[in-house]
């Protein structure tokens, strides 16, 4: 019984505090909220980046247009087709026609579709093959051997894609990842001020306290109570303006590569929630623990 009414009580001295800190808790609140946006930027790239490169690996497939010489039905394009199949680690070569391409354009253009129309007596595309590997890490190489083969026009593979959107995204996520450590920094130094002031303005309180015999610890908790209030009541902020700003850009049907998805909210937002509640916990923790160490020299 005796442990439940300390926990209550210090709960409550935890929220009395945090609400007698007015805008030192806020500015607290408002960092904690900055870094926890970057870090869900941060995270969401690096899931969305995995999700993608799943997908790649389960699609990924080399398109190799047909030079125009080469007919269809002709001997020299079921030779161009057995030549492709020969290349080492190629899986399966599947033939495409151009009206079948048209056909596929129509369908990713959906409502603009009919500035395709009339096209089809005149069709500007060309036949090709859709190629699978046993190996997508070999695309690269199957790609310039294909290139090499007679009668073939061009040859588009997504690894190169992939590399570029990879290469890109990583600058990005390391930036995001600095400027969230500085966030961080700077929230736990914030914390530490606001939990200073609590601890300055209730320093005769806490002499009384030490003289009749309460610890260290008793009278640090109230204060650490505080900084995790801050860190989760920050943490809950971000969830939302992250998740909202997510969700938008993600109804704006966003693929990569034409069929390539990112994340949906649903497959992101335990894991946002687990990361932002912990992070925001112990910032706001480590930053009174900071403050309470230095001034009550626990």
């Amino acid at each position: 019984m005796k442990s439940n009414s300390n926990i209550k009580y210090f709960v409550s001295e935890g929220l009395k505090t945090y609400k007698v800190n007015g805008l030192m808790s806020l500015a607290s609140t408002i960092i904690i909220v900055a870094t926890l946006i970057v870090f869900g930027v941060y995270l969401l790239f690096s899931m969305n980046i995995n999700h993608i490169a799943k997908q790649l690996e389960a699609e990924c497939e080399i398109q190799v247009w047909i030079d125009e010489s080469v007919k269809p039905g002709s001997e020299n394009m079921s030779a161009l087709q057995e030549n492709i199949s020969n290349v080492k680690n190629v899986n399966t070569v599947e033939f495409f026609s151009k009206d079948d391409a048209l056909k596929e354009y129509k369908t990713k253009l959906g409502k603009d579709s009919n500035y395709l129309d009339g096209l089809e007596g005149d069709n500007p595309l060309r036949d090709s093959f859709k190629v699978t590997l046993k190996d997508i890490s070999t695309a690269d190489a199957v790609s310039k051997e294909i290139k090499k083969i007679y009668g073939v026009g061009d040859v588009r593979d997504n690894q190169s894609s992939m590399n570029k959107l990879l290469n890109a995204t990583n600058i990005i996520k390391n930036i995001s990842f600095w400027f969230m450590l500085f966030l961080g920094a700077l929230s736990i130094f914030i914390i530490s001020n606001t939990i200073k002031i609590t601890l300055f303005a209730r320093r005769r309180d806490i002499n009384i306290m030490k003289y009749l015999g309460a610890t260290n610890s008793f009278i640090s908790w109230p204060f650490i109570i505080e900084g995790i209030v801050i860190g989760i009541v920050g943490a809950l902020i971000s969830l939302i303006i992250v998740l909202v700003g997510y969700g938008y850009f993600i109804s704006l049907d966003v693929t990569i590569f034409g069929t390539i998805k990112l994340c949906s909210i649903q497959e992101v937002i335990l894991q946002l929630l687990g990361w932002f509640a912990g992070i925001g916990g112990l910032l706001g923790a480590f930053g009174s623990a900071i403050s309470i160490r230095r001034h009550l020299k626990v």
